[in-house]
């Protein structure tokens, strides 16, 4: 029961990422790590190439289905573990 809690909370948050995903795709993000190294050596970021766009689209693909995928899956095992179905 455990698993499917935390299944079910994995998948409530691929779901939240993906919607803030989609809403920002067009917008060029750097990560926490590269903004902390980028500020030590006062460099600029490099530009997005084709590769990196297509590895975003991906990914919020990627999480966009197994989002919800993990959302049923933890909630079949939530309701099954607590005998509601």
């Amino acid at each position: 029961m455990i698993f499917a809690l935390v299944l079910l909370v994995v998948g409530l948050l691929f779901s939240w990422l993906a919607i803030l995903g989609w809403r920002h795709r067009k917008d060029e993000m750097v990560s926490i790590a590269e903004a902390a190294i980028l500020k030590t050596t006062g460099a600029e970021p490099l530009p997005l190439t084709k590769f990196d766009r297509v590895l975003q689209r991906l990914q919020l693909v990627m999480i966009s289905l197994f989002g919800p995928l993990l959302i049923v899956i933890g909630g079949y095992g939530l309701f099954s573990g607590l005998d509601l179905l």
